[in-house]
């Protein structure tokens, strides 16, 4: 549980397609596909299915990062600190922790003026699959109800909604 701190989700808009191209890309147009520019084209959306594009897309963002002074963890290369404010990245979702709002929305604007399109989705409630909730006091808890539900369904078992517990189910 974290107190007393500011907390922002944010994400990269079509992440992938705001890091640089390394090489160009030429995709055979589909049978059947009737088009104008011939048998092939340069295809933006490529990138998003190029087996490169993940690789690409996250040293782009640790260069524009540590441009605006942020280090990467040592531990955990998802994890970024400058100062009192930790950055939390999953592919192209964020979620910063840090001392106000105000400290977050100027980190947010920082990242726009170095060129990356940015949606800023505020308090988060749910965070790849993390439960985010806010509490009195300004409390948080983080809860996996829907991974906690897959591994429970995955492995046979159910939930009694009469007692509350976790029963096997024989087949």
């Amino acid at each position: 549980m974290v107190t007393k701190r500011a907390l922002r989700q944010v994400n990269f808009v079509i992440a992938y397609t705001q890091a640089p191209i390394e090489t160009d890309l030429f995709m055979e147009i589909p049978c059947r596909i009737e088009t104008t520019m011939g048998n092939t084209c340069d295809y933006v959306l490529q990138l998003l299915t190029n087996i490169y594009a993940g690789r690409v897309w996250n040293q782009f963002l640790v260069q524009k990062l540590e441009s605006i002074c942020f280090i990467k963890s040592k531990i955990n290369e998802c994890v970024f600190y400058r100062e009192d404010v930790i950055f939390i990245v999953y592919v192209d979702d964020g979620i910063f922790l840090g001392q106000s709002d105000d400290q977050l929305t100027g980190i947010i604007k920082e990242l726009t003026d170095i060129g990356l399109e940015v949606d800023d989705q505020e308090l988060p409630a749910d965070y790849v699959g993390i439960n985010v909730k806010h509490l009195a006091g300004g409390s948080y808890t983080f809860s996996q109800k829907s991974l906690i539900n897959t591994i429970i369904n995955d492995v046979g078992l159910t939930l009694s909604d009469h007692t509350k517990s976790i029963t096997a189910q024989h087949t």
